[in-house]
């Protein structure tokens, strides 16, 4: 038999086996924590005239029989006597467990109750029903039983999680192996496997390799279209021609530009030439989410962090749309959220502004 199927047995077994010594400790030692509140199970401490013990045991003994109703004839029906100078005050049991406490200065009688904390004591040890032999015999057994659940309780909770942690770890390898297999392979395969191959649709596009990987740069330098058609490049990614939701990802460098060096990821291009962009710009230092529309713009979101990027080197941005929620980031530091009015759908391509000169290269789509 598997250790583990052992312990569960044994554990349960144990736990039918103590639960009555264990109900009955744990019952009386609650009661036990509150004498000290409830006078139920304790009487209140008086305070005496005095601090120092100024009467005898025969002075003691007349203050007990003085009160009739305690029935006391002599010393035989004196249990203990607990003297406290500080508080002034004589605290006599007597073996029908009444409590007298007396003036330790006086010898005035303050206060006679009924104990029960003695009691509820024999209880919480086991002697009241057979002295040692159920102290000794089944509520200390019951106590090691107690811990030796707690132990074996402790064992079993400790190796589930480590099975459930395993199994969950596994389980994410597996799931991501499945979708990076599903639904990655087919857009990579377009995006990066091959060319990075793109329509322009405005301004001056060319492609290029840094080293062995293709990339495409929007030059403004070699621009000579009107400004007044529009001063925004874009350029559309050949291979994705509905995204309707994913991720897309890719690396910019920012090379130039008169008055700003900008890099954007567009989605939801419709024929008409109306998308939504996410961006990074030199000027503001942020990420932002921008809707171009109607031939102008519209700004949705601008992202509270500010980070100066610079130039000449590969930076990476990530769009991921989900839905009509957006979320947008750079770096993995400035970083964006917004839920749009309605899904997107359309193809996705580069953003850039008229007077920069910006490089993407290593794009992905992924659903």
């Amino acid at each position: 038999m598997h250790f583990n199927v052992a312990n569960r047995k044994v554990h349960y077994w144990a736990s039918f086996a103590a639960a009555l010594p264990l109900l009955v400790i744990i019952t009386s030692g609650i009661l036990l924590q509150m004498k000290k509140q409830w006078n139920f199970v304790q009487p209140p401490e008086q305070r005496g005239t005095g601090t120092v013990p100024a009467i005898t045991f025969d002075r003691l003994m007349l203050g007990l029989q003085s009160v009739p109703d305690l029935g006391v004839t002599g010393w035989d029906d004196v249990d203990r006597v607990d003297v406290r100078p500080g508080r002034g005050v004589a605290k006599v049991t007597l073996k029908s467990r009444w409590e007298v406490q007396v003036d330790l200065g006086s010898g005035r009688v303050m206060q006679t109750a009924y104990r029960r904390s003695d009691l509820i004591e024999s209880i919480h040890d086991g002697s009241f029903l057979a002295g040692d032999w159920t102290k000794l015999g089944l509520f200390l057994p019951a106590g090691i039983t107690l811990l030796l659940l707690w132990l074996s309780g402790v064992w079993m909770v400790w190796v589930q999680l480590i099975g459930k942690r395993r199994r969950r770890k596994m389980a994410k390898h597996k799931a991501a192996a499945v979708a990076v297999l599903a639904f990655g392979l087919p857009w990579l395969a377009v995006a990066q496997q091959k060319p990075l191959e793109i329509d322009p649709l405005v301004g001056h596009w060319e492609t290029g390799k840094d080293g062995v990987e293709p990339l495409v740069r929007a030059d403004a330098r070699k621009w000579t279209t009107d400004l007044s058609e529009t001063r925004f490049p874009l350029a559309a990614v050949r291979g994705v021609d509905d995204f309707t939701g994913g991720v897309l990802s890719v690396k910019f460098k920012l090379i130039a530009g008169d008055s700003d060096q900008i890099a954007g990821l567009a989605f939801g291009i419709s024929p008409k030439a109306e998308y939504y962009y996410a961006r990074y710009n030199t000027k503001d230092g942020n990420v932002a989410l921008w809707r171009f529309v109607n031939g102008d713009r519209e700004r949705i979101i601008d992202g509270s962090e500010h980070l100066q990027l610079p130039l000449d080197t590969w930076h990476d941005l990530r769009v991921e749309v989900r839905g009509t929620r957006v979320i947008a980031v750079v770096n993995d530091k400035l970083r964006i959220e917004h839920t749009l009015a309605a899904p997107v759908s359309g193809r996705v391509g580069f953003y850039t502004k008229r007077d920069s000169v910006t490089a993407f290269k290593a794009f992905s789509a992924t659903r």
